[in-house]
């Protein structure tokens, strides 16, 4: 009789513990840990190609205001092998090139920081704010791209808090 209600405790208890740490889930790596970074506890894994050239993790970030609706704040993490470090001054000039294309795109004259990208588009009737962040390690050219809806509903807090978060993982980039 005991083993019989020791195995699903047990069984309970080690899904438990395997669902927290899925859930928690807040270090991940590229290129064959070759490009590591830290994200924060609460952003959801939404897709990860981690073989082959690019390599990329995309993270949904839960936004309250968005809810019921099809606008989503996410974060993506890409990178891609260069064959040597000079290719990397076109590597992201591509990157602005395509961001041009995307529908209502249009520069953020509000950003100062020049080792960023900043700028809106247009996504289905909801405006973006868009940040592309670039970094070389080696001979790969690292990009973070944090996309938020512009919503009304929004709190200027919780816009400042993602803002800061993907800083934060723009800054633990390690190579």
């Amino acid at each position: 009789m005991l083993r019989s209600t020791i195995l699903p405790t047990a069984l309970f208890a080690a899904f438990a513990a395997a669902t927290v740490h899925a859930q928690a889930k807040t270090d991940y790596s590229l290129n064959g840990d070759q490009v590591r970074f830290h994200v924060p506890a609460d952003w959801t894994a939404i897709m990860e190609k981690t073989d082959g050239n690019p390599q990329a993790v995309a993270f949904q970030v839960p936004d309250a205001s968005a809810q019921g609706s099809e606008d989503v704040a996410n974060v993506t993490v890409k990178t891609r092998q260069l064959k040597d470090a000079s290719q990397f001054a076109a590597t992201v000039q591509d990157e602005f090139e395509r961001a041009k294309t995307q529908g209502g795109y249009e520069a953020d004259p509000a950003n100062k920081d020049t080792s960023a990208h900043q700028y809106f588009v247009v996504r289905g009737k909801t405006k973006y704010l868009v940040r592309d962040s670039f970094q070389l390690s080696g001979n790969i050219a690292v990009e973070v791209r944090c996309q938020r809806p512009m919503l009304a509903t929004t709190p200027p807090a919780w816009n400042s808090a993602f803002d800061n978060a993907c800083g934060a993982v723009v800054a633990s980039l390690k190579h």
